[in-house]
């Protein structure tokens, strides 16, 4: 009797290796193996060897999926359906839903919210147009396109319209950059897949592309461009564009392409104004974790700064100084990191200081606040009388 306990012993210790084994195996290549912890917790399951193929042939079925799914739409290849076999059928699926061209292009990203968009008289026009479709999709002002140089916020707003639009019911929004646009055409092309790219962008509700004069030169994909807009706008899905400049200035793109940019409305962004700049900043500074005081949001706003990427790169500049330095930021220690110069060598070198004051040569106060005289140190005083 105890030669056969030992026996048996045996024989669970050596299938139980092997099932820890694979589980070891799968894991470790990113695969879930519940299917295969299951049989551990059982006294002595049946064709343990033939659980273990048919788990090994699933994973070989999914990593064959993956890999098909990955040549036509790389974003969708990610997806944890492609790492479970216990959910073979839910791959299978959504693998033919891919070579249908079913699978949804890229959208809009999270990050840009239109709720966190500053809005100010630079911006104003733009941003009521933006308001303006999402009332009316598709049939108020489309296309949109807005003009402006980089850094303004025209990639905010059109994925801030992407994610307002994705709302609807049955919203396909497609909300990419020209140059991944085109990349993907260029990837069908070589991969005799047009069709497919075709049918994959003919079914969205709205198409927002950004840097649009990046077409400029490549003929096949202003042809691609030119027949989806038309097919798109006469089902009155929502067009929007980006460019750097007005329409009509971009060269290299075909007329009939330049004429229906200009058949909706453009509009322009403009260098940041005082508003908008002090918007950015406190958002930012409160992201941060960072007291956004009026004296430092105020010096950082008066800065001279072209873009809100610029003024956001001021302002990080400041704050990456405070956590080096280990000190508070202030409206002092952005002026010596921006200027070169402590508080107190600006003081000795002004004899006064201002609350965003600008005092014109001609004379006269540009600002409703007050100027205040600032005196020097009593030992700086001293020994300025004793020279």
């Amino acid at each position: 009797m105890a030669d056969v306990t030992v026996t048996v012993g045996k024989a669970v210790a050596v299938w139980r290796a092997r099932v820890a084994e694979a589980v070891l195996r799968w894991e470790g290549e990113g695969y879930r193996t519940h299917r295969l912890e299951a049989l551990l917790e059982r006294d002595a399951p049946a064709a343990v060897d033939e659980a273990i193929a048919e788990f090994a042939a699933d994973v070989e079925r999914l990593r064959a999926l993956e890999a098909e799914v990955a040549q036509l739409d790389p974003q969708a290849a990610g997806e944890s359906v492609f790492r479970d076999p216990e959910r073979l059928a839910e791959a299978e699926e959504a693998a033919t839903k891919v070579r249908g061209g079913v699978a949804p292009p890229p959208g809009p990203s999270g990050a840009f919210p239109l709720s966190g968009y500053a809005v100010g008289p630079s911006n104003e026009v733009a941003v009521s147009a933006v308001r303006a479709v999402l009332e009316r999709p598709g049939k108020k002002y489309n296309p949109l396109v807005l003009v402006g140089k980089s850094g303004l916020g025209k990639t905010h707003l059109l994925n801030a319209l992407g994610l307002e639009l994705a709302h609807a019911k049955r919203a396909v929004v497609a909300c990419l950059s020209t140059q991944a646009f085109i990349d993907e055409l260029i990837a069908a092309i070589d991969g005799n897949r047009v069709d497919w790219w075709r049918a994959r962008y003919r079914r969205c509700t709205a198409l927002l592309l950004d840097d649009i004069h990046l077409i400029a030169g490549k003929e096949r994909t202003q042809e691609e461009l030119f027949n989806l807009f038309n097919l798109l706008q006469d089902k009155d899905r929502q067009l929007m564009f980006t460019a750097p400049s007005h329409p009509n200035t971009l060269t290299g793109i075909e007329e009939r392409i330049i004429s229906r940019l200009e058949g909706g409305l453009v509009a322009e962004l403009t260098e940041p104004d005082r508003d908008v700049k002090r918007l950015v900043l406190e958002r930012l500074l409160t992201g941060q974790s960072v007291t956004p005081e009026p004296a430092l949001v105020d010096y950082l706003a008066d800065r001279p700064a072209d873009s809100v990427r610029s003024l956001v790169g001021l302002a990080q500049r400041v704050v990456s100084a405070a956590a080096a330095e280990d000190v508070p930021v202030t409206a002092g220690l952005a002026r010596e990191v921006l200027e070169g110069q402590s508080s107190r060598e600006a003081r000795r070198s002004s004899g006064f200081r201002t609350s965003g004051i600008v005092v014109s040569s001609l004379g006269g106060i540009k600002s409703r606040e007050k100027m205040v005289w600032d005196w020097p140190e009593v030992a700086d005083r001293l020994i300025e009388e004793l020279r």
